[in-house]
């Protein structure tokens, strides 16, 4: 049995570890908010481009809007985003296991795949195993904005142009629940047709200065990087969720972990002064005798 000193020690470390964990809850739980709070704004955002886009493809044609025709996909460009900071349960190891699984996927098809991490905890995973990543999105968490994601856009768009990657590939935790975040691909470059195309229905009634042509070809960009920051937002959100919910999980192990050494000081103690009164009558006894 442990020493009442020893004991003691263990209750005290567990006491501060608490107050740690319970801070740390605290603090991811404000973050939380106001990342939903932002996540409910760029999907906002989000919905009224996607409106627009849909009412430009309703009733035209690929040709008349200018959308080069999909081409074979013989490399491939992925961005993953973990955090840049740990202690958020099985969040990076989660996506960084998903991450090796994409890229063994594409690989047996046949396909090169380029890497291009979002936080620090993915960038440095996949060094360590060896993995040649583009440094352009690392940093891209550190106050992040639509303007870092517009000039993150953008070097995915020269490197989509010049023909370095056929497509561009989003790896982020989809937001479901406080407890559940599921973790989602999602193509960036080019950006995803509508599920049923309307060419042989009447033209909607957007008008758009310029034509639907060029106003198509200004708005694309925009739209990148509008679904790009809108993945910033869902993996921030799920990163503040998942530490929430490690620290409450490890808030409840080290309440349960201090009730189980309050009973074992309780019962150190106790069983040390009944020694001590054991001692105490056998040396009495003993001087009689």
């Amino acid at each position: 049995m442990a020493s009442l000193k020893e004991t003691k020690n263990r209750i005290a470390s567990v006491q501060n570890t608490l107050k740690i964990t319970s801070a740390m809850k605290l603090i991811s739980s404000a973050k939380f908010h106001q990342a939903q709070v932002a996540v409910k704004k760029a999907l906002t955002y989000e919905q009224s481009l996607n409106t627009i886009i849909n009412g430009l493809y309703q009733g035209r044609d690929e040709e008349t809007l200018g959308i080069p025709p999909e081409k074979p996909i013989k490399r491939i460009a992925i961005i993953p985003f973990s955090s840049d900071t740990g202690l958020c349960g099985s969040f990076n190891s989660n996506l960084i296991r998903d991450v090796e699984l994409t890229v063994e996927k594409y690989r047996k098809e046949g396909i090169e795949v380029e890497v291009y991490p979002v936080g620090e905890k993915v960038a440095q995973s996949l060094i360590t195993q060896g993995f040649v990543i583009h440094e352009e999105g690392r940093k891209l968490l550190e106050k992040y904005s639509l303007t870092k994601c517009k000039e993150f856009t953008a070097v995915l768009m020269n490197a989509y142009r010049a023909g370095e990657v056929d497509k561009v590939v989003l790896l982020f935790h989809h937001f479901q629940s406080t407890t559940r975040q599921i973790i989602t691909e999602k193509n960036l470059i080019p950006i995803d047709r509508p599920q049923t195309k309307q060419a042989d229905v009447v033209p909607h009634e957007i008008k758009t200065e310029p034509n639907p042509k060029a106003y198509f070809r200004m708005i694309y960009a925009h739209v990148v990087a509008t679904n790009l920051f809108m993945a910033v937002n869902e993996s921030l959100v799920s990163e503040h969720a998942a530490r929430m919910t490690a620290m409450q999980v490890a808030t409840d192990n080290g309440n349960d972990l201090l009730k189980e050494l309050t009973i074992l000081y309780n019962k150190t103690r106790q069983q040390a002064i009944t020694n001590e009164i054991l001692d105490l009558v056998g040396g009495r006894i003993r001087q009689r005798s």
